[in-house]
């Protein structure tokens, strides 16, 4: 039961019960995330809660939430130095992501900076943000969920061409 304050700036302490309060809707009733299975904990739950973001059309926060996922995937492959430009280009340079990829996260960074830095000037649209995290999904795609995917295939055709069926 989600119980909420009502009245904090009146003085008054009633408290309601959230789920039954007819003042009270829940839109979307119901949160949405993004699973994210061979990404590191850490980073595919920001992922996942940038999409439950998304779902409530809190796009301002999602951007900023895949920004941080950027940032963070450079962390995690150990590229820790510079600015999240940098960060980007290097990720590119060891031929973790594709030149293409290179792009879509810069527009990540782009959107991103711009929320980060308070410029809310501009209203963020529903099919903006829906392009950032489709970029923020092909980023972990490419750095995350592909070499998994392949490593599985791989050991899977050695264990058949080891059990003599290949």
């Amino acid at each position: 039961m989600a119980l909420a304050k009502v009245g904090a700036n009146d003085g008054l302490n009633a408290r309601v019960n959230m789920d039954s309060d007819p003042r009270i809707a829940w839109v979307p009733e119901n949160v949405l995330g993004k699973e994210f299975p061979d990404v590191p904990s850490p980073i595919s739950d920001a992922a996942s809660e940038a999409y439950a973001c998304y779902s409530i059309r809190s796009y301002r926060a999602a951007i900023l939430l895949a920004r941080s996922v950027v940032e963070a995937v450079a962390k995690d492959q150990g590229i820790t130095d510079g600015s999240l430009m940098s960060k980007i280009n290097t990720l590119q340079e060891r031929q973790l992501i594709s030149p293409l990829v290179t792009e879509t996260a810069h527009e990540i960074r782009h959107m991103g900076n711009e929320m980060a830095h308070g410029d809310f000037i501009q209203e963020v649209t529903e099919e903006e943000c829906d392009d950032v995290l489709n970029f923020m999904s092909v980023l972990l795609d490419a750095v995350y969920q592909q070499p998994a995917k392949l490593t599985r295939f791989r050991e899977q055709r050695q264990r058949r061409r080891a059990e003599g069926r290949d």
